[in-house]
């Protein structure tokens, strides 16, 4: 392609670029406050929950499917497996947790944003575990792990890792490198 033809390709591309900034905020002066689109607050955005309309915003991992969130009680070499179905669209995560040793079951809600996942499960009133985070990183091959913390009585911290990997998403369009673009039929 001519150097005139990719010229002009990028300043039409440009505007609408530029104008998202302007409207959104987005920028190198408001980058400690803007995290993602698709998040506010940490709760997921309804109306970017299918799909992140800002193209560099775009999750990198994807999450979707069965798994089991393998936990590691802090000071303790004891490990504790749940199943987990997680439900990714955009940047919101939700799903469903099983908690075979309280035993429970119920709703998960957390964000994906670049390698950082972080979700939560609300054990039923009156339990020692109250509420759960995890929060953790992805690293480059797709392995999950961090830490997790609740808010119950019982005050447990520790590890915790996925047992599969995530996967690379598909993103619909990549004007920079149509090489890793997929193409869904």
């Amino acid at each position: 392609m001519r150097f005139r033809t990719k010229a002009a390709i990028m300043t039409a591309l440009a505007g609408p670029a530029i104008a998202a900034l302007m409207v959104t905020g987005a920028g190198p002066a408001n980058a400690a406050v803007t995290t993602t689109h698709t998040s506010i607050f940490g709760f997921c955005n309804p109306f970017f929950q299918d799909e992140n309309p800002f193209m560099f915003q775009r999750e990198q991992w994807n999450l979707n499917g069965d798994n089991t969130v393998v936990v590691t009680l802090k000071g303790s070499s004891m490990t504790f497996s749940y199943p987990v179905h997680f439900v990714q669209r955009g940047g919101c995560l939700s799903g469903t947790l099983t908690d075979p040793f309280f035993p429970t079951s119920g709703p998960i809600h957390g964000t994906v944003f670049g390698r950082h996942v972080r979700f939560s499960f609300t054990y039923p009133n009156g339990s020692v575990q109250g509420k759960r985070t995890f929060t953790g990183k992805i690293d480059r091959h797709g392995d999950v792990s961090g830490t997790w913390s609740e808010t119950g009585s019982e005050n447990g911290t520790g590890t915790w890792s996925l047992a599969k990997d995530a996967h690379r998403a598909c993103h619909r369009f990549f004007w920079w490198d149509p090489n890793q673009a997929c193409f869904l039929f």
